[in-house]
């Protein structure tokens, strides 16, 4: 397939979210470059200050915004590990459009307790993402919502797409980004900017070694299926590459890494301690890849999300206590 999309619908997605999403900071601390090493200056963009706590809140906003009146009318419906649902219920409210959100058994009780609280009625079945995915497209069968997928949606990847776009202009002298991937979106999205406004941006991803499907099928040079997504990075856990973005990261991509449950642990813990700021383990995800690639982008200027800040406190306390 092409490109799934292009600089224009990122500027278009901006146009729909920007009267309710500012830009978020993007701010470096000394103690991480210090923490860090090798003459790195890292670049922290916050997207935990959003008003789901989490950079999907551009997704969703930038999807239910494209849609038309007879799209609306049933609702959306989708499936999430948290982050996607909380912030397609958060958008559903703004605008007036009814919101269901399928999350899996065992699914973070914090992040339901935010679904619920935006508006939006909460299906649980499954027992993990991939086969939540299959619940919200019966539920497309059955009571003709329209589905916002997490990833497979051209509307999600161009409002994250915004990050990126965002990124640049804050600070044009990024040499590489390096951005955890679940399904793709938001690498997909700073792919397509890069390639607009900055060609010469490297970006690399990265993803749990315990839910490792799209990094596997990258380099394996066609989609895989992983066995399980086991990891406590929970806006990673899929078990699949996706169709609108496997492909783009492909070709785009400068490399692909995993990193431990330990390492992302340990990234949790660094940016507490050097930014005072609360990541999950998937908003976590960027600076343990970063840790791992330091060598490679020694003396660069590199920008690392906070993707989300929606980690529950025994996930918390457990991190803190070096159990993960």
């Amino acid at each position: 397939m092409s490109w799934p999309i292009t600089i224009a619908d990122v500027l278009q997605a901006r146009e729909r979210i920007k009267a309710r999403l500012p830009p978020t900071p993007l701010r470096q601390y000394a103690t991480l470059d210090e923490a860090v090493g090798y003459g790195i200056r890292v670049w922290v963009k916050h997207e935990n200050h959003q008003p789901t706590q989490a950079f999907k809140a551009r997704n969703a906003l930038a999807a239910l915004g494209a849609l038309s009146e007879e799209q609306k009318r049933p609702g959306v419906v989708a499936a999430s590990r948290g982050n996607h649902g909380a912030a397609l219920a958060w958008a559903g409210q703004i605008l007036g459009i009814p919101a269901t959100v399928c999350v899996p058994h065992g699914n973070s009780p914090e992040k339901n307790a935010a679904i619920r609280g935006f508006g939006a009625q909460l299906v649980v079945e499954g027992n993990d993402y991939d086969e939540s995915v299959q619940v919200a497209d019966r539920l497309v069968r059955e009571r003709g919502l329209h589905l916002v997928h997490s990833t497979n949606d051209r509307h999600v990847i161009a409002g994250a797409g915004t990050l990126a776009l965002e990124m640049l202009e804050q600070q044009p002298a990024l040499d590489a980004l390096i951005i955890a991937v679940g399904g793709g979106s938001q690498a997909v999205g700073a792919l397509t900017v890069a390639r607009a406004v900055r060609p010469a941006l490297q970006i690399y991803a990265v993803q749990a070694e315990k839910a490792r499907a799209c990094h596997d099928s990258w380099h394996a040079g066609r989609p895989l299926a992983g066995a399980s997504a086991s990891t406590f990075a929970d806006g990673l856990a899929t078990r699949n590459a996706y169709e609108m973005t496997f492909p783009a990261l492909r070709e785009g991509l400068a490399g692909f890494i995993t990193v431990s449950e330990a390492q992302i642990a340990e990234a949790v813990r660094l940016l507490l301690r050097t930014s005072h700021n609360l990541a999950e383990g998937a908003g976590a995800a960027g600076l343990a890849g970063l840790l791992s690639l330091s060598e490679t982008l020694a003396g660069k200027s590199v920008g690392i999300v906070i993707s989300g800040g929606n980690i529950d406190a025994e996930t918390l306390r457990r991190v803190l206590a070096r159990e993960l």
